[in-house]
C-alpha cells in the first residue's frame, strides 16, 4: 500500500513538471511573436525636382481703384431711368432725368447764362491772339526798315552825329516794341486754355444743375442710389469769401473704368517689410470669394511706416489683375507675396530633415531597410527644405514616426527640429 501511495504522488508532481514547460514554451513563443510584432513601419515621402517658392502672409482691405463720381445740384423728382448698377456705359450717356422744382429752374438759367459768357471769353482771347500775330509781323518789319536805314553806307556818312544817334534809337525802340508783343503773343495761347478751361468747368456746372445726368467718364455703373419717383433736394453752403450761397453736390454714384485694376493695402510687420520690393508677385484670397484665388503685383512699400502701442507696420500697396464688378472697396483681403523662387530643385519635406550639430541628415529607405544619410542643404519654406548633394531625386526619405506594440505606446523614431541634435533612428 504504501508503494501504490508514493507512485501516485510521483504522478502527481510529473504533472506539475508538464504544466510548467507548457506554460514556459507559451511564453516563449509569445515573446517571438510580439517580437516580431515590434517590427518598425515608416511614413515616406519621394525626394522630387521642383521650385521652392518662399512667400510672405499679410492682411488688409481692398481699395478703390480708377473711379469718377456721378454728382448733381440739381432739385426736383426723378422721372427716367436710362440705366442699372453693373451696366457698361459711355462718356456723355444719360443716366437719368430730372423734372426741375422752381429752385432748379432758375439755378439752370443761371448756369447757362454763365456758361454763354465763358463761352465768349475763349473767343475774346483766340480774337486777341490773332491781332497780337499781326503786330508781331509789323514790329519785327519795323526793326528791319530801322537796320536798313543804317546799313545804307552812304546815306550814314551824310548824317550828323544827332541824326545817327536817332536812327539808331529808332532801332532799340522797334526791338523794345517787338518784344513786348511777342511776350504778349507767347501768353496768348495759356490766356485762350485757361478760357476754355473755364468754359468747360462752366457747363460742367451747368450739367450739374440741369435735369440731365450724364456720365462723366466711361466705364461702369456703380452704387446708383436714385430710382424713377426719387425726389432731389439741393443742399446748399454759404461761400466764405463771398457770403453767398450755392448749391452742394450730391453724388448718386460712380463710374469705374472697364478696365479698372482695384488695389489692396496690406500692412507688413517689421521683420518682413524688408523681404518686400515692388514687382514681387501676389496670391490674393478675398473672405467675399472663398474658392476663388486672385492676383497681383506688389507697387510699393511705405518703409516710414506707422507705430501703435509699441508695434511697428508698414503698409504695402498691391495691384490686383482681377476686374471683377464683384469686388469692392474695403472687402476683407489675405494676401501670400512671394519674395523668392529658387527654381528645378530636390526637395524633401521638411519633416525627413534631422540636424545633430553641424551635421544635416535624412533617412533613406530602400527595399525595406533604412539609412541615415549626410546631405547638403540650401533655403527651405514652411514645408520643404532643397537638398543640394547627398541624395537624389526619386529616393525615399523617412518622413514619420515608427510604431511599436510594445505596451501600446507609441515612440518618436527621429526628431525634426533641425536647430538642435535630433534623436536618430535606433540603431544608427
Amino acid at each position: 500500500m504504501k508503494l501504490i501511495y508514493v507512485a501516485k504522488n510521483l504522478t502527481w508532481y510529473y504533472k506539475i513538471l508538464i504544466t510548467i514547460a507548457v506554460l514556459g514554451l507559451s511564453y516563449l513563443g509569445y515573446g517571438q511573436l510580439s517580437a516580431k510584432s515590434e517590427t518598425p513601419s515608416y511614413q515616406t515621402a519621394s525626394a522630387t525636382k521642383g521650385n521652392l517658392v518662399k512667400s510672405i502672409a499679410a492682411t488688409g482691405a481692398i481699395t478703390a481703384g480708377n473711379t469718377t463720381n456721378i454728382s448733381t445740384k440739381a432739385s426736383g423728382v426723378v422721372t427716367k431711368v436710362y440705366v442699372k448698377n453693373g451696366d457698361e456705359i459711355k462718356k456723355g450717356q444719360k443716366i437719368l432725368e430730372i423734372d426741375l422744382d422752381s429752385e432748379g429752374i432758375e439755378r439752370k438759367s443761371s448756369a447757362w447764362q454763365a456758361y454763354l459768357k465763358s463761352k465768349e471769353e475763349v473767343v475774346v482771347t483766340t480774337k486777341a491772339k490773332q491781332d497780337l500775330e499781326v503786330q508781331v509781323w509789323k514790329d519785327r518789319q519795323a526793326i528791319l526798315d530801322a537796320q536798313n536805314a543804317i546799313d545804307n553806307v552812304e546815306e550814314l556818312a551824310n548824317l550828323t552825329d544827332d541824326q545817327k544817334h536817332q536812327k539808331t534809337e529808332a532801332i532799340d525802340q522797334a526791338k523794345l516794341a517787338f518784344d513786348v508783343t511777342a511776350e504778349k503773343f507767347k501768353n496768348a495761347d495759356s490766356a485762350i486754355s485757361a478760357a476754355k478751361i473755364a468754359a468747360q468747368a462752366s457747363y460742367l456746372d451747368y450739367l450739374d444743375v440741369s435735369g440731365s445726368i450724364v456720365s462723366p467718364s466711361s466705364g461702369i455703373i456703380n452704387n446708383l442710389t436714385l430710382t424713377r419717383d426719387s425726389t432731389l433736394t439741393a443742399s446748399t453752403s454759404q461761400s466764405t469769401t463771398t457770403g453767398s450761397s450755392y448749391a452742394s453736390s450730391q453724388i448718386i454714384g460712380f463710374i469705374r473704368a472697364a478696365n479698372n485694376q482695384y488695389q489692396a493695402k496690406v500692412s507688413l510687420t517689421e521683420v518682413d517689410a524688408p523681404k518686400v520690393q515692388a514687382g514681387q508677385k501676389v496670391n490674393i484670397s478675398l473672405d467675399a470669394h472663398p474658392d476663388k484665388v486672385f492676383t497681383g503685383t506688389v507697387l510699393a512699400v511705405d518703409i516710414s511706416g506707422t507705430s501703435a502701442s509699441g508695434v511697428s507696420s508698414y503698409p504695402a500697396i498691391i495691384l490686383m489683375d482681377a476686374t471683377e464688378l464683384a469686388i469692392y472697396p474695403n472687402m476683407s483681403v489675405s494676401a501670400t507675396i512671394i519674395t523668392k523662387v529658387e527654381p528645378d530643385v530636390t526637395l524633401v519635406p521638411n519633416s525627413s530633415v534631422t540636424t545633430s550639430g553641424k551635421e544635416t541628415t535624412v533617412t533613406v529607405m530602400k527595399d525595406g531597410k533604412v539609412k541615415k544619410v549626410s546631405i547638403e542643404i540650401g533655403e527651405s519654406n514652411d514645408t520643404h527644405t532643397i537638398v543640394k548633394s547627398g541624395i537624389s531625386e526619386g529616393e525615399t526619405v523617412v518622413t514619420g514616426n515608427s510604431t511599436s506594440s510594445k505596451n501600446n505606446n507609441t515612440s518618436s523614431a527621429f526628431s525634426n527640429n533641425r536647430q538642435g541634435g535630433g534623436m536618430g533612428i535606433p540603431g544608427f
